[in-house]
């Protein structure tokens, strides 16, 4: 009977231990997963954040017309002030697409922002240049990288050149970045996205894209090392703690595609079971490898603790009976199902009380796009409670701001990669129309197939409007409303472009207020601001839908006229406003009707001026004549070759 009672507690333990080692399995399995899940995540998120970044600023930049070196420093530090840069992005720049036409103007420009000169470099005639225009910040290191061509170099001129194809951010390969102090080289990669060009689609001849001729790319550093630091700081998972974290750049983990390795266990026997997850950004595919700390147990399920459960088993055996096995094992499923039961119950209340206490709306939908669920934060943002939409489909936010190629884009990109992202404009229950940053994420089952779309919403329309507000402020005159001098020559030069193309003549009138500064003198600035105000409305009644009417400073004006017509009306139109500027002001003194007149000077391209700065100045020389006439009458300003003989 011993011998039986010993057997059969051998048995037992055995069959302990055995399907200790298969729960062992399944936890690796579940915990590597659920970690490997984590990581992926996060990483999405803050790779999400610095797409997002280089997007708003391309969407500035072709909003604005182009983008100069002033405004983007201004809204650079915007975006870093307000933490819209994740850990890891060392800054934002862009870079101009230059060509060889285009090179030398360039360089002038560049140089006159940056103080010193700054020539294009490495030196030699090449099909078309992307030279670093601005960095932020700009610190002696980035400083120094201002004129650097970026499609001289192999890695960066293929993600240029990708993105200018696509349209789409593009992240380069691995890149090694000098870290500032060590001098220290470090894995990092940088992020382009293409800044197009605002104005009509015309047939061009740009040596990346056959179709539309860029303006530039914005660019985002971002450094591997303090990008995977800041991701696994944000998770709460705590098998976190002494586990392996890899990245590669590409579908298989290689050493050229080495990313982050801080253990550096690749390729060393320490590195035995890692588990893979692939991650798109910004077209590439990088690989994520989790590997659980050897505390836990082991893929096979096995663990020292293995030997103890059976000694300990050995043990008890030979003073057990069946009738206490018997108890024991009864005892032992009872509570096994009241801890499933009770974790399940759990599970289900943290799952609740985290979808209604989100700050962003969450939406659930079944495969077929049919509301299941909505959260309370959506209730508040959109006014549609889950009486309200429930069943139906989310096309009752659509706006009408969007195409259906839009939203086409939208079901194929989440069918392909189980995820989507952007910003959307939606229609809400009240009928106003906000701007929601939305991201779209698959829930799937075994097979891999849809069980659940997941969709969250937050409301950035206020941030849109800031940045829309910024804009327009860097780019208008704060008394008029009207265009500033930087916002001129951006068009001056997009004028003078599209009239190289074209044939186009392009007129230029610099207008400068007489007897101004008796009115400041005489009645105070503050009815100076009015009269100025008063001056450019009656100006503007005679803008075309393409001019463009500049306050350049003080009491100077300054409109643009592409697609001109010929001198005679120039002169024509000179004179008209010349006679509508003179007629007396009622009402902003309240008993003086004031009187000024205004000289003018005449321009037009190609007769008076080779470029944008030749033009301008003719234009302000024939002004001054005008005024040195007495009569005011308005003058042409003296043609290139007369000039020449001169």
């Amino acid at each position: 009977m011993p011998v039986v009672v010993l057997a059969a507690g051998l048995l037992i333990s055995t069959g302990f231990a055995i399907q200790n080692v298969a729960f062992n399995r399944r936890l690796h399995e579940q915990a590597e997963g659920a970690l490997l899940d984590d990581v992926v995540d996060s990483l999405r998120m803050h790779t999400s954040a610095a797409t997002s970044a280089v997007v708003s600023l391309s969407a500035m930049a072709e909003a604005s017309g182009g983008l100069r070196p002033d405004g983007f420093s201004r809204y650079a530090q915007t975006l870093r002030q307000t933490g819209q840069l994740p850990e890891g992005a060392l800054g934002l720049g862009y870079a101009r697409y230059v060509t060889p036409a285009t090179k030398a103007s360039f360089e002038r420009e560049l140089s006159v922002f940056h103080g010193d000169a700054v020539v294009i470099r490495p030196a030699g005639l090449r099909p078309a240049y992307a030279p670093v225009t601005a960095l932020e910040p700009m610190d002696q290191a980035n400083r120094r990288a201002i004129g650097f061509d970026l499609l001289s170099e192999p890695v960066r001129r293929q993600a240029l050149l990708q993105a200018a194809q696509s349209g789409t951010p593009v992240v380069t390969g691995k890149l090694e970045l000098q870290q500032t102090g060590s001098g220290e080289q470090l894995p990092a990669v940088i992020l382009y996205s293409l800044i197009r060009r605002t104005s009509p689609s015309v047939p061009s001849s740009s040596a990346l894209n056959p179709s539309a001729e860029p303006w530039g790319w914005a660019s985002c550093p971002i450094l591997i090392q303090e990008l995977m630091q800041e991701s696994l700081r944000g998770i709460n998972n705590p098998y976190l703690q002494g586990s392996t974290i890899l990245l590669f750049d590409g579908v298989r983990p290689s050493g050229e595609g080495r990313l982050y390795d801080p253990m550096g266990v690749y390729g060393t026997p320490r590195l035995s079971d890692p588990n893979y997850q692939r991650l798109s950004f910004g077209g590439r595919q990088w690989l994520v490898g989790v590997q659980l700390t050897r505390a836990l147990p082991g893929p096979d399920g096995l663990h020292p603790s293995q030997a103890l459960i059976l000694l300990v088993g050995g043990l008890l055996s030979i003073v057990a009976s069946l009738v206490s096995r018997e108890l024991v094992v009864s005892h032992r499923q009872t509570l096994e199902a009241l801890r499933q039961v009770s974790e399940a119950a759990e599970e289900q209340a943290i799952s609740a009380a985290v979808f209604e206490g989100t700050v962003e709306g969450v939406v659930i939908t079944n495969p077929e796009g049919q509301v299941i669920s909505v959260n309370q934060s959506f209730t508040q943002l959109t006014g549609y409670t889950n009486l309200d939409i429930r069943g139906k489909s989310l096309r009752i936010l659509r706006s009408g701001n969007h195409d259906s190629s839009f939203y086409q884009d939208l079901w194929e990109q989440l069918l392909r990669d189980g995820s989507w992202r952007h910003e959307i404009w939606n229609r809400c229950k009240d009928g106003t129309i906000q701007l929601h940053d939305l991201s779209i994420t698959t829930v799937r089952d075994k097979h891999l197939s849809a069980l659940y779309y997941v969709a969250m919403y937050q409301d950035i329309t206020a941030r849109y409007k800031e940045q829309q507000n910024i804009l327009h402020q860097a780019t208008h005159d704060t008394l008029t409303g009207l265009a500033n001098r930087t916002l001129l020559v951006d068009r001056l030069e997009q004028a003078l472009a599209m009239a190289q193309r074209y044939g186009y003549m392009v007129g230029v009138m610099f207008m400068d207020l007489d007897g101004f500064k008796a009115v400041n003198d005489n009645f105070g600035h503050a009815i100076g601001d009015d009269l100025l105000v008063a001056v450019s409305k009656r100006l503007q009644d005679f803008l075309r839908k393409t001019d463009t009417l500049c306050r350049q400073g003080g009491d100077e004006f300054v409109l643009l006229l592409p697609q001109a017509p010929d001198l005679d009306s120039l002169m024509t139109l000179a004179e008209r406003i010349r006679t509508a500027v003179s007629k007396p002001y009622h009402g902003i003194h309240h008993t003086v009707d004031l009187r000024i007149s205004v000289s003018i000077g005449i321009a037009r391209w190609p007769e008076h001026g080779a470029d944008a700065d030749a033009l301008m100045l003719a234009a302000d020389r024939a002004m001054y004549q005008s005024k040195k006439s007495g009569d005011s009458l308005p003058i042409l300003a003296v043609p290139l070759k007369s000039a020449t003989r001169a």
